[in-house]
């Protein structure tokens, strides 16, 4: 029985709704148990910010799929979108904790194969439409598993901006749904619409000014879930076509770690050492504005989403372009930075608020800042020395 268009499209409205009405209240919650992201030498953000918003962006998609396997036709996907919730679940469980408590890179990575290895066992790896023998069984599986942990750790890595993680991965998921359309695959299409409902309710919280991040709690398990949309759709485009055109889909995100990861080998350092070198970085080294860094990335996303569109229509010479586009960008943000000299700062605090919209105090001082922060709902444990820059008398 085929899934009526209503059907599909319904957890779109559910996310949505879902995570909008709980946005709010997790927010509340955040600053009751004081758990937020503090500023520093590397983060832009002038004062400490709830970073909990992945429990409501889970879940609104969670709901959303659950309401999308009950509905008339549901059970034809089933299968599919069940093989995806263990790993889900791990990859949250592990994003909640890490912003929680915090955890080392090692230990998130062994967590992130552990959620790979479940979801690729429960089937939802590179798959061909056609049998294959053990040798190519054991590299598509190889394959699923890089593929996985390295969108999961993309995603993790491009959320540095308020809304520039939401609106890229928006924007993938999609065109991830378009070329699903395409090939009649409901279960990408409810997946697809799913993060889209949620992430869109969550850009009204998070785009700049932003009132709450998502944390790792978001940004783990929606890049699982990025990474399992073009699993699924191998089994309708190939397998190349879904890597090539994925990784064109992910192209801000793909592009941003693979110019980390060349810029960390060259300078002798860990893969996995943070640094504030990253695009959105350099955009607004360049002269951007906070606002202006994340609308520059979300045209360069559309491009890049437009060229995966080729690929997965068959046209494979679109991901050299995909190529040309990443590296050219890279190349010339880089150059742009460097030539700016422009020393990038959190936004000045002055006539903003800490932790909520009240108490917004003129910053003359670091005395009046200390006192903004303790009269907002946020305990000692948030406060946060700013920046020398961030106190300055205006």
């Amino acid at each position: 029985m085929p899934t009526p268009l209503w059907a599909a499209i319904l957890p779109l409205g559910i996310a949505f709704g879902i995570t909008y009405v709980l946005v709010p209240q997790v927010r509340r919650f955040a600053i009751e148990c004081r758990v937020a992201d503090k500023p520093n030498g590397r983060k832009l953000h002038p004062h400490a910010i709830p970073h909990l918003g992945g429990v409501a962006i889970f879940s609104g998609f969670f709901l959303g799929l659950l309401v999308a396997l009950a509905v008339p036709g549901g059970e034809a996907l089933a299968g599919r979108i069940l093989a995806l919730l263990p790993a889900l679940l791990i990859l949250f469980g592990l994003g909640l904790v890490d912003d929680l408590r915090g955890l080392r890179a090692s230990v998130k990575l062994t967590y992130q194969l552990l959620g790979a290895v479940c979801v690729v066992a429960m089937g939802a790896g590179f798959q061909g439409a056609a049998p294959v023998g053990w040798a190519a069984f054991v590299a598509l599986a190889a394959a699923s598993l890089f593929w996985y942990v390295g969108v999961c750790n993309s995603i993790n890595l491009i959320d540095g901006l308020d809304g520039l993680a939401a609106g890229v991965v928006t924007l993938a998921a999609l065109g991830f749904m378009a070329v699903a359309v395409r090939v009649h695959d409901a279960a990408v299409i409810v997946v697809a619409l799913s993060i889209t409902g949620s992430l869109l309710a969550f850009l009204r919280f998070n785009f700049h000014p932003a009132r709450i991040f998502m944390g790792d709690t978001g940004s783990m398990f929606l890049g699982f879930a990025l990474a399992a949309l073009a699993c699924l759709l191998a089994r309708e485009v190939g397998f190349w076509t879904a890597v090539l055109g994925g990784a064109a889909m992910l192209g801000v995100p793909v592009m941003d770690t693979a110019a980390a990861i060349c810029r960390r080998l060259a300078a002798r350092r860990h893969i996995f050492e943070a640094d504030g070198e990253h695009t959105h970085h350099r955009l607004m080294r360049a002269g951007l504005t906070h606002r202006g860094a994340v609308v520059t990335l979300y045209a360069v996303q559309i491009v890049f989403v437009a060229l995966a569109m080729q690929v997965f229509a068959g046209h494979r010479a679109a991901f050299t372009g995909a190529v040309i586009l990443g590296v050219v960008v890279a190349v010339v943000v880089s150059a742009l930075a460097r030539r700016a000299h422009v020393v990038v700062r959190p936004a000045a605090p002055a006539l903003r608020p800490v932790l909520g919209r009240r108490d917004a105090v003129p910053v003359r001082s670091v005395a009046p800042v200390r006192a903004a922060v303790r009269r907002d709902e946020a305990a000692a444990e948030v406060l946060a020395e700013l920046p020398p820059a961030a106190v300055r008398p205006s």
